[in-house]
Formats: C-alpha cells, sequence, structure tokens
C-alpha cells in the first residue's frame, strides 16, 4: 500500500492507515520499533512490546520467558548430563 509523506515539524513522516492502528491497537504517543532490513533496504515498522511497567516485569514478558524455557527444556536436559 503506498503511503504519502508529510511534514511533521522538520521530519517527514508516513501515516498508518487506520486498518493497521486498528489490527496492532496501536495509540497515540505510543512507542513502535523502526529499523531498515539491512538487503532489501525496506522499512519494518512494529509496534513496541511492553515488558515492564511501574518498574516491574509484567506478564508479557513473565510469559515470553516460561515459553523459551518450555521449548528449551529437552537441551538443557541434555546438557546438564
Amino acid at each position: 500500500m503506498k503511503r504519502k509523506l508529510v511534514q511533521a515539524g522538520g521530519s517527514l513522516a508516513v501515516t498508518l492507515p487506520a486498518e493497521v492502528v486498528r489490527e496492532f491497537n496501536l495509540k497515540k504517543g505510543q512507542e513502535v520499533d523502526v529499523s531498515v532490513h539491512p538487503v532489501t533496504g525496506a522499512v519494518i515498522v512494529r509496534p513496541g512490546v511492553r515488558f515492564f511497567e511501574e518498574g516491574e516485569v509484567n506478564g508479557a514478558f513473565t510469559s515470553r520467558v516460561e515459553d523459551l524455557l518450555r521449548r528449551r527444556d529437552r537441551l538443557h536436559e541434555r546438557l546438564a548430563r
């Protein structure tokens, strides 16, 4: 989908279509990660994932760590032998 660059202060900005905003539940002021693919040059915009709230790790962080540990259980058991 094509988008136009718009002036935003001293920078240029790309607006996101409403359907993308809804799909990712994006909010005004929310941080997103912007990167450039080193081979294709594609600009990638990803919603930022919050792992900390009020100085503590949140459920999203805990869930991802537990999932990773579950997936690596057999490897850890073999390495412990």
